[in-house]
């Protein structure tokens, strides 16, 4: 049976996503493969006992509030230091912890709290989601799909019609899958199943290129249904 024209370039694109992105991650990847990292890692992170795991859970948190600082390593580390389900806690406690402090903090200051940290041509990107008819669904949708603004709505979100323990609620769902990822990945690769991480950071890595290719097309999407 002829493979129509249309699945085969899908399938080249989706080949070359995979590609682009384990040469994006090869830097963490094989950062973790050496021994002296991991036992460097996992020696510091048993040092400081309990301490460790608070440490990466403020880091965690820190990236929340920042904007700015790359998610994917304190993950990795989360992971590889405390297994994949250990790992998930610390992190999603650390999105939890700076998530509230944004949304309280956009609660007491307003907008000029949002424009100190972002430019006005950002927030217009996600600014259809301030009254969408169908709110909780496409909050998920951005939390869920990687490389979509989520840090702006982090910050926007407060001024929606979302409570903050709604808010928390689709967050922390929607976000444990690409978390859960990151964190077995790592661990995976330090417990020597180079295979099993491979797969997973190409298949969340290539998701997270193709929602960067597709980014306004998702983003007109969800315009089109929150009227």
């Amino acid at each position: 049976m002829k493979v129509p024209k249309k699945w085969l370039i899908l399938g080249a694109g989706l080949l070359c996503c995979c590609a682009l992105a384990l040469w994006r991650l090869w830097p963490w990847l094989s950062a973790l493969t050496r021994p002296e990292t991991a036992e460097t890692l996992r020696g510091f992170l048993d040092g400081l006992g309990v301490w460790g795991a608070f440490g990466l859970l403020i880091l965690q948190a820190l990236q929340v509030l920042s904007a700015l600082i790359p998610a994917l390593p304190i993950q990795l580390a989360a992971g590889a230091a405390y297994g994949p389900v250990g790992g998930l806690a610390i992190c999603l406690g650390g999105v939890a912890l700076g998530s509230s402090l944004v949304f309280g903090g956009v609660k007491k200051w307003g907008k000029p709290l949002v424009d100190r940290v972002f430019p006005l041509e950002k927030q217009q990107r996600i600014s259809f989601l301030s009254n969408a008819r169908q709110l909780n669904f496409l909050t998920f949708l951005l939390y869920l799909l990687p490389a979509l603004p989520k840090d702006v709505f982090n910050y926007l979100a407060a001024l929606t019609p979302l409570t903050l323990r709604r808010f928390l609620s689709i967050l922390i769902v929607a976000r444990t899958p690409t978390i859960l990822g990151n964190t077995f990945a790592s661990s995976a690769l330090l417990a020597g199943d180079t295979t099993a991480s491979i797969l997973v950071f190409c298949f969340t890595g290539g998701l997270g290129l193709l929602c960067m290719i597709f980014c306004k097309p998702i983003l007109s999407w969800m315009e089109r249904h929150s009227h």
